[in-house]
């Protein structure tokens, strides 16, 4: 990867703006928002249709699409697949929906090729350091080390499509860091199949989007950073019309605590059981494919500036990596975002 050059000031977080048009939309087309709460975030919207088109199923659609991924994935209620999962303390092999599995699969393919940095076993180390309350905090060190003997995916057998085993009875899974970007591709493809071609989700500052608006432009967005508590934009990503592009962006700035003097952030290392101790902090990766541009954004946040670098080239990611270093941060771009996606940078 090329460093490019530096920004001068202290980077809080990265994460994606929406940016105006440059000219008025034609009168006869309007772009068109549906905005709400979702998955612990907000969630946005944007599209435009030339012909006729359901707005009204079209919304009804995401609704529906957000409850059952909610039920399927998320850690905050007891009653869904993965909590029922988590709570379950056997050993026998279990049966879960096709639709995780698949997702595991995804996540052990990554976890392989980020040397285990990303892992969904780590849930016990999230509730540990109470990055999933109001108030995180550094665990006593006994407890670190009890509840890191139940982490790693070599603990979990996936079994064949529909099946899974623990090795040990009290391990458990959390999917955040590759559920947002499924979520993004699932809403995504609901928009697709009822013939919607000019659209762009964000949920969390994550987002796909496809075709353009209604003046012929491009989709436009930009990655912020907060420098010295004012934000400003220094890259503007402009989005190809002609397919999907998935802009996802994970920070070690985003989620942190404090204390005694030290900053903590919410990305874990599986491997120490400890939040992250580098100068990588923040990573955006495009990709088409938002569940593998989420999952591998968390992959290189964790996996650091150097090894993050590596990484990215020899999987073909095309990743914007934004590195600190004194008191300034550093931007660097892998090969495949500058030949991959030509015309993507401003």
């Amino acid at each position: 990867m090329k460093a490019i050059r530096s920004i001068v000031g202290f980077l809080a977080f990265a994460s994606v703006l929406w940016l105006p048009g440059c000219s008025p939309e034609r009168p006869d087309r309007e772009i068109q928002v549906i905005s709400n709460l979702a998955q612990g975030t907000t969630y946005t919207i944007k599209w435009w249709s030339a012909g006729e088109f359901d707005a009204a199923a079209f919304a009804s659609a995401i609704q529906d699409e957000l409850a059952r991924i909610d039920e399927l994935l998320s850690n905050f209620r007891e009653d869904s697949v993965i909590e029922r999962f988590n709570a379950s303390r056997t050993v026998e092999a279990q049966a879960l929906p096709e639709e995780m599995l698949m997702l595991l699969r995804i996540a052990a393919a990554v976890h392989r090729a980020s040397a285990g940095c990303f892992d969904p076993t780590v849930r016990p180390l999230v509730a540990l350091w109470g990055f999933d309350t109001a108030a995180p905090h550094v665990p006593h060190p006994s407890a670190l080390a009890a509840a890191r003997t139940r982490v790693g995916f070599d603990k979990l057998e996936l079994i064949d499509t529909q099946h899974v085993r623990k090795t040990i009875a009290d391990l458990e899974i959390d999917m955040a860091g590759i559920g947002q970007g499924y979520t993004v591709a699932r809403l995504a493809q609901i928009a697709a199949e009822l013939g919607l071609d000019n659209y762009l989700i964000e949920i969390g500052g994550e987002l796909a989007a496809h075709g353009g608006k209604p003046n012929d432009e491009p989709w436009r967005v930009g990655i912020e950073q907060p420098l010295d508590a004012q934000r400003a934009v220094p890259r503007v990503l402009i989005l190809p019309t002609e397919r999907t592009t998935a802009v996802m962006t994970s920070g070690t700035y985003r989620h942190f605590f404090e204390e005694g003097g030290q900053t903590y952030s919410h990305i874990l290392d599986p491997k120490t059981g400890r939040p992250v101790q580098h100068d990588l902090v923040s990573v955006t990766v495009l990709h088409s494919d938002p569940t593998l541009a989420g999952a591998w954004s968390t992959a290189l946040l964790c996996l650091g500036p150097e090894q993050a670098a590596v990484t990215a080239e020899r999987e073909g990611l095309a990743a914007l990596l934004l590195v600190r270093v004194g008191e300034s941060i550093q931007e660097r771009r892998s090969t495949s975002l500058d030949e991959g996606w030509l015309g993507v940078l401003e």
